[in-house]
């Protein structure tokens, strides 16, 4: 959909309803915001104005009040057209590097500790996902044959393992071959690197064998993309379970399911794993059912050690200035992490 093309007094007024909208979390009038900006234009000239805005798709106007609210529309064309930068405060810096100050954690106490962080300081519900680049290498491969012709794959030191049911020749020297084969060929880095030796395979490996070889190191990209996949470790759900869009009882209920069940949240983290700097997703942008209700604000995280993402998932009415800047300021910390 081609967005609107709006004049500097259409602009302006959007950009006061969406920010008078995020502080106050209720419809908002065109006396309001003649007041509350000190603007010199009439009040019939703003509600001009925002009929104008409705009619674009940027606003939208409750049956019950005569306040105008933003759409997701609106708060779209706000992120990409007209929010300002609200940088973090020194102070706020301070009280954020004294609680990153820590030496060299593990990934997994890394994600709780900036879970914490991230959740008290933005208000909201946060998300982080990280995971050691070490674990992600396939350095050994396993085959063993199981009962009723079932083969299982294990790969690496902790034994990350698939069991399947090959379509080819599966016997003894067989399953030697293709598991010398292969790990004479180690480590593989990931998913694109079993795919490039699935195919080399094809010319150079003993022609018995590369039907086998092809499946396991099939099998084993998928091992390596669920490895790419961090666990999202989830705080703060008390923060956007009062936000008075979450109060009645189905929006609740739709709140409370993605919290037990966070797939949704899983697969919109990993869409900001290897993103180059904070940026926030609206609404449906982030999929059906309660997640339509919120947005995320989000960021990749990429050191020496750990790769991942974080954010703060909140309802569509967030103060974005704010929470881009402290989304990114938290991923650049976590990320020095070396």
């Amino acid at each position: 959909m081609p967005r609107p093309s709006l004049d500097e007094r259409h602009r302006r007024i959007l950009k006061f309803v969406v920010e008078s909208h995020v502080m106050r979390a209720e419809p908002v009038g065109s006396q309001y915001v003649r007041m509350a900006y000190h603007l010199s234009i009439s009040p019939a000239t703003i509600r001009g104005a925002m009929k104008r805005l409705e009619g674009e798709g940027l606003l939208d106007h409750p049956h019950t009040s005569a306040g105008r609210i933003p759409t997701e529309a609106g708060y779209r064309y706000y992120v990409d057209s007209l929010m300002e930068p609200e940088p973090i405060t020194p102070a706020t810096k301070r009280v954020l590097d004294k609680a990153l100050d820590c030496r060299a954690p593990a990934a997994e106490d890394l994600q709780g500790l900036a879970t914490r962080v991230l959740a008290k300081s933005s208000g909201q519900l946060a998300m982080v996902a990280v995971r050691s680049w070490a674990e992600l290498p396939i350095q050994s491969l396993n085959l063993v044959a199981l009962e009723e012709g079932v083969l299982l794959l294990a790969i690496g030191e902790r034994g990350s393992s698939t069991t399947w049911r090959p379509s080819g020749v599966a016997d003894a020297a067989t399953i030697r071959l293709a598991e010398r084969w292969i790990t004479g060929r180690l480590p593989l880095r990931d998913p694109a690197a079993c795919a490039a030796l699935a195919r080399a395979a094809r010319r150079e490996a003993p022609a018995a064998a590369v039907p086998l070889i092809a499946e396991v190191l099939h099998r084993a990209g998928k091992l390596l993309e669920s490895l790419r996949r961090p666990d999202v470790r989830i705080g703060g759900a008390e923060n956007i379970a009062s936000q008075p869009e979450f109060q009645s009882a189905d929006r609740l209920r739709g709140l409370v399911a993605l919290l037990a069940e966070p797939g949704p949240l899983t697969r919109a983290m990993d869409a900001f794993m290897g993103a180059g700097g904070a940026r926030v997703t609206i609404g449906r942008e982030l999929g059906e059912g309660a997640m339509r209700a919120c947005s995320l604000v989000g960021t990749g995280i990429a050191s020496g050690r750990f790769h991942g993402s974080l954010g703060v998932l909140g309802p569509v009415r967030m103060p974005y200035p704010r929470l881009l800047s402290l989304v990114s300021y938290v991923g650049g910390r976590l990320a020095e992490f070396a």
